[in-house]
């Protein structure tokens, strides 16, 4: 999960909404819920 969140957030990084989101709707799927914050993402099981 750690790496997804990663990717996700070099995604972020690189502009690349469409991939953000879609890893962020995989996550979801999985339980995982994302949360950006000045500090970086930060996750959490649901």
């Amino acid at each position: 999960m750690e790496a997804m969140v990663q990717v996700r957030e070099q995604a972020r990084t690189a502009r690349d909404w469409a991939e953000a989101d879609r890893l962020r709707d995989e996550l979801a799927a999985i339980g995982v819920a994302v949360a950006d914050t000045p500090d970086g993402p930060r996750w959490s099981l649901v």
